[in-house]
């Protein structure tokens, strides 16, 4: 026999023994949080990647500085050297003859003769965006202080947290509206020339973006267990690698198949919703995923990115999309192996918990090996799913899905058909809308009204209501609820500002012809056209066009480049395609896609995704992917190092 108080001992230690052994099941199935590394540790990779790029660079040029080293050109890059030199030469020609012409200018004119071919194609892709060389109309002191104001805006938008909590949004649109009064300013003293800020905002993008925002939007809302639910699901997976690792093959498919914008903005909210699912200590690995891989694919075909898309249209010579894709395609399946070798190394821990090491991480990977938190992980996920019935009420497609479905493919269809994506996207957008409105009121049920209870339950019938004269009042039918007031509220215009307050200090930065200086003293002996992309310059300007494709984006740089060398090569444009989508995983703000993200993370909570965060990886995956690419793309290039056109190329 046991007495009272040795009963009451021994019941209390069985149940703290339960609640011990409950709690470390919990701690089991729960997600394993990674400890905080040294600043030292954290960005070891990208100093040691930088380092080993400027010894390469200095290896292979006899010195950045000197650079003893520069390749002698060929007979043909000469050749092709005094073709476009006498072509620029006859243009010249014309544009004095002509005084309506400005002597800077890139214009048309209908006595270009053999050239109109050309112009007519260039003006038609172009617009009212071709580049104006206005930058000899700026004192010293204006484009020093352009310099300083869009110098400061960019640190301030790499890193909002520093300063105060206005967002990026906030911060692009009042540093375009800086530096539109700044210029006005400029304009009145005589320190600048004219703004024409209209033209500086892009409208394509802007159009495209709430195109995407629309069709996802209503992909997402219009029905749950619907098209953007069963994509989610697809996504899915108990282990964390191979959730990751379905990221970046989803993302770099698509980014080839459409833009890379629209996967990062269809696909973000996605992976979030993932991350929460799952409760994951550090999103970050996923959304790196995303990112860097959207960049990256978009990079195989000539729609995969806006720079790609200007580049075939600014390039002398026709580039033809199998030809694209195909010398394309060696670089970006290395690019893409080594940033997956990376990501899951670097985040090893967030993506393999409970490995011990290298070789336990290709077990995992190769053998199908779980270690215990990984078991546990996936048994709660299976769980979970039980618990919720998800497995059960998992049915077929409903009409709804099917017509989301045909819509998306539709999308697709005369998206790669080369239908202008604007109207695409918002005609997709459009017709979802259209649907979801109809199902919400012939289909969906209504909103009950309030009905109250006596207290014995019964149902208190609605008072009635009568006029002055005894009449009564009928009430009102129910108002209608509108897609204003649900759906369209949704679309995220914090976005929109964000990038017409980039498309403003972009701009007004370009004008400066800083950028265009900057290209010529760095490339120094590698800036002649005929040796730009030979031997080891050709990895010192891929770095050029990296660094002012984050300093000034990529798009301003390719336009700038074709204003330099307008009958540059079709392989020296492949170079410059590749480098300046490969540098958008260099930074936060290399490429549209990055902020996208970023901004899609940070609506719903999410603000593991910042410049500090993005850099460490981003700096030694870009390098690493660059030099490799350009190294195969040089090396097993199809495409002439010359001009057809010009009649420079041999038989």
């Amino acid at each position: 026999e046991t007495s009272l108080p040795q009963y009451r001992d021994k019941k209390k230690s069985n149940k703290m023994k339960y609640s011990l052994d409950e709690e470390a099941a919990t701690a089991a199935a729960a997600p394993m949080r990674p400890k905080k590394e040294s600043s030292f540790r954290t960005w070891a990779p990208a100093m040691i990647a930088v380092g080993a790029a400027i010894s390469l660079n200095s290896f292979l040029l006899g010195g950045i500085v000197t650079k003893s080293k520069v390749p002698v050109p060929s007979e043909a890059q000469i050749r092709h050297t005094d073709a476009s030199n006498a072509m620029i030469e006859k243009i010249r020609i014309l544009e004095v003859e002509d005084p309506t012409w400005k002597p800077t200018a890139r214009r048309m004119s209908d006595k270009s003769g053999d050239l109109m071919e050309y112009t007519r194609r260039r003006h038609r892709m172009l617009g009212e965006y071709t580049h104006e060389d206005v930058s000899d109309q700026f004192s010293f002191f204006g484009k020093i202080s352009i310099s300083v104001i869009y110098f400061a805006y960019w640190i301030f938008l790499m890193f909002p947290n520093w300063f105060l909590p206005i967002g990026r949004p906030g911060i692009a649109l009042g540093g375009g509206m800086t530096m539109v009064v700044f210029r006005y300013i400029l304009q009145i003293t005589g320190h600048g020339p004219f703004f024409d800020a209209e033209k500086v905002i892009i409208m394509e993008p802007l159009m495209l973006l709430f195109g995407l925002m629309l069709t996802t939007i209503y992909l997402e809302k219009m029905e749950r267990g619907g098209l953007f639910d069963q994509l989610r699901d697809s996504l899915d997976d108990p282990i964390n690698w191979k959730r990751s690792a379905k990221i970046m093959a989803m993302s770099t498919i698509g980014s080839a198949a459409v833009m890379n914008d629209s996967v990062a903005l269809i696909f973000s909210g996605v992976v979030v919703d993932l991350c929460v699912r799952h409760k994951v200590a550090n999103s970050l690995p996923y959304l790196l995923s995303l990112a860097t891989t959207s960049n990256i694919g978009s990079a195989l075909t000539m729609t995969g990115n806006p720079q790609n898309i200007l580049i075939v249209s600014l390039a002398y010579d026709k580039i033809e999309w199998i030809e694209f894709a195909s010398n394309m395609l060696l670089p970006v399946l290395a690019a893409t192996f080594i940033n997956s070798v990376m990501m899951l190394t670097y985040y090893r821990a967030e993506l393999f918990p409970g490995s011990s090491g290298l070789s336990e991480n290709m077990g995992i990977i190769f053998a199908g090996h779980r270690t215990p938190e990984m078991l546990a992980q996936e048994h709660a996920y299976y769980a979970a799913k039980a618990a919720t019935g998800e497995v059960a009420n998992q049915s077929g497609w409903t009409l709804w899905s099917k017509i989301q479905v045909v819509v998306t493919i539709c999308f697709l269809f005369f998206f790669c058909a080369g239908y202008d994506v604007c109207v695409v996207c918002i005609t997709a957008g459009c017709i979802l809308m259209l649907v979801a409105s109809y199902k919400r009121q012939h289909y969906d049920p209504k909103p009950q009204a309030h009905t109250y209870y006596d207290d014995n339950g019964e149902p208190i019938p609605p008072k009635k209501l009568y006029d002055m004269e005894g009449n009564e009042i009928m009430p009102e039918e129910e108002e209608l609820i509108t897609e204003s007031e649900t759906i369209l509220t949704e679309v995220d215009y914090g976005l929109l500002m964000l990038f017409i307050g980039q498309f403003l200090l972009i701009g007004s930065f370009d004008d400066t012809g800083i950028p265009q200086s900057f290209f010529a003293l760095t490339m120094g002996k590698c800036a002649a056209r005929e040796v730009m992309t030979s031997g080891g310059c050709v990895y010192w300007f891929v770095v050029v066009v990296t660094i002012l494709s984050n300093i000034a984006s990529n798009v301003p740089v390719c336009q700038m480049l074709a204003a330099t060398f307008p009958y540059a090569t079709p392989y020296q444009w492949l170079q410059v395609s590749f480098s300046a989508t490969i540098a958008g995983n260099l930074t936060m703000l290399g490429s549209a896609a990055n902020m996208i993200i970023a901004f899609q993370a940070a609506k719903v909570g999410d603000r593991t995704f910042t410049s500090e965060r993005h850099a460490p990886f981003g700096i030694p995956s870009t390098l690493g992917c660059l030099f490799i690419g350009t190294y195969l793309l040089a090396r097993f290039n199809t495409s002439p190092d010359c001009s057809v056109k010009l009649g420079t190329c041999e038989d």
